[in-house]
């Protein structure tokens, strides 16, 4: 039965609330913001397999959505600051702050489940190896 290391699967989801810190404090066009997400998921194959975890697929799909979470809460939370930061995303951060909110944290939740089933099974399947 796989076991899933929560310290683990918390540390790795913080990424969420970092990558959302930046884009909303400093900006981060999509162009940077998506290789440094790659770069992230990247580091965290190297960290679940050093981990010798029995369920890599689980803890970065968990890990993952969680992730994406975190950093939709926080660019939601940061709305503000997003949208002065952000300035080449004006033309869809003009709806409502509320209905805004609500879809950063959908589309993070959804991003973050869908690349975290992908990673995490290429992560599977490297620990197969």
């Amino acid at each position: 039965m796989p076991t899933l290391s929560w310290p683990l699967i918390a540390a790795l989801a913080t990424t969420g609330i970092v990558m959302a810190l930046v884009s909303c404090l400093v900006g981060m066009r999509p162009r940077v913001e998506n290789p440094a997400w790659w770069g992230v998921y990247v580091g965290w194959v190297a960290v679940v397999l050093m981990s010798h975890s029995n369920a890599p697929f689980l803890t970065i799909l968990v890990a993952s959505g969680l992730a994406g979470l975190l950093h939709g809460t926080t660019r939601a939370l940061l709305l503000d600051q997003y949208r002065r930061h952000n300035p080449w995303h004006a033309d869809r951060t003009q709806e409502p702050h509320s209905k805004l909110a609500v879809q950063f944290v959908v589309s993070g939740v959804l991003a973050g489940t869908v690349f975290g089933a992908v990673v995490g099974a290429i992560a599977w399947g490297l620990n197969r190896l």
